[in-house]
Parts: structure tokens; sequence; C-alpha cells
């Protein structure tokens, strides 16, 4: 009897181990990476849906994203820059899009811990109603701690590493196609410490 509870009692622990790393695989691992990529931004179809997964839900309430259905808004996902490198504060970065078939957008900076970052700049976020586009169709935003002399700018001031920039597109359009080239391009100007 005390051999068929020790056994019982081992098939549940490792149950439970396996499966407490299975889920924190799923949520740590595959953060920032789950579902379709465009380029280096990534969305999941799921999100907003009642089909979402145990998983998708899990990393909407960890990330806290109220996510809105998908006929109202959708979101994209942005981890790292066009280096493959992950974002972090000690780099400048520019930010390159044209306007987007939308009711309207956004994009915001998150931190590392999916809040937006402490600071005093007020510079958490840039959208469709602030940004105008130049001569060549396009608009520019400077992602770094310091403003200079960009017009737009998203403030990475205590972001530290591994931050994130967050597109929402809302109300899109029946033709509305997202793609590597629809997207917002980031592209890494500089880092301290790079000669």
């Amino acid at each position: 009897m005390l051999r068929r509870v020790a056994a019982w009692t081992a098939a549940v622990l490792v149950g439970v181990v396996l499966g407490g790393a299975s889920a924190w695989a799923a949520l740590e691992i595959g953060r920032g990476n789950f579902g379709e990529r465009y380029g280096a931004w990534s969305h999941s179809r799921a999100t907003g849906s009642t089909a979402a997964g145990p998983y998708t839900r899990a990393i909407i309430a960890r990330d806290g994203l109220l996510a809105l259905s998908a006929r109202e808004a959708l979101y994209f996902n942005l981890t790292q820059d066009d280096q493959g490198a992950p974002l972090s504060e000690n780099c400048s970065y520019e930010l390159i899009g044209r306007p987007l078939n939308t009711r309207w957008w956004s994009v915001t900076l998150y931190a590392d811990d999916s809040l937006l970052a402490q600071n005093e700049d007020h510079a958490a976020s840039i959208d469709a109603s602030h940004v105008s586009a130049g001569p060549d169709g396009r608009w520019r935003a400077r992602v770094s701690t310091v403003r200079g002399d960009a017009i737009y700018w998203l403030s990475s001031r205590n972001a530290r590493r591994d931050f994130s920039l967050t597109l929402r597109v809302y109300n899109p359009h029946r033709d509305f196609q997202a793609s590597e080239e629809t997207l917002p391009a980031l592209t890494r100007l500089s880092c301290l410490g790079e000669a």
C-alpha cells in the first residue's frame, strides 16, 4: 500500500513539474514570438478572440493587454531591431512608417516589465493624429533616451533591456494588409559603447 501511495505521489509531482516547465517555456521563451511574423513584428490572430487558447490568454494576462476583437483592433509587437538584437535603452533607433489603411493607429513603448517606462519625458506613444508624413510619404520617429533633433520621439529612458514596441491598428479597413512593407520599420542607429 505504501509503495502505491509513493508511486502516485511521484507521478503527481512529475506531472506538476513537467506541466509547470511547459507553461514557463510557452510564456517566457515564446514571449513576443507567438503567432504570425511580419518582418520583426509579431501578431496573433487569437488576441481578442474567443478562440484564444490557454497560453495566448496567459500571455495577454501577464502582459496586461486588454485586447479588443480583431474587427476593432489588431495588435503587433516588436522586440528586436533590424539586426535581430533585443531592444535596449542603450541604443537609439529610428522608426519609419507610412500611413496605415485604418481609422487610427498608435505605437507605444513598454519597458521590460510590460509597463510604460518610468520617466517624466511624456513620450511613451505616438499616433496617427499627431504624426505627419514627410515629402516622401513616410513619417519618422526617434526611439531613444534623448529626443535630440527628432520631431517625433518615443522615450526609452528607464525601459532597460528587452523593452518592446506595440503597434495598435484600430478599425482596419477591409483591404488593410499587414506585411513587412506596410508596417513601420525599426533601424538601429547607434548603441553606447559601439566604436
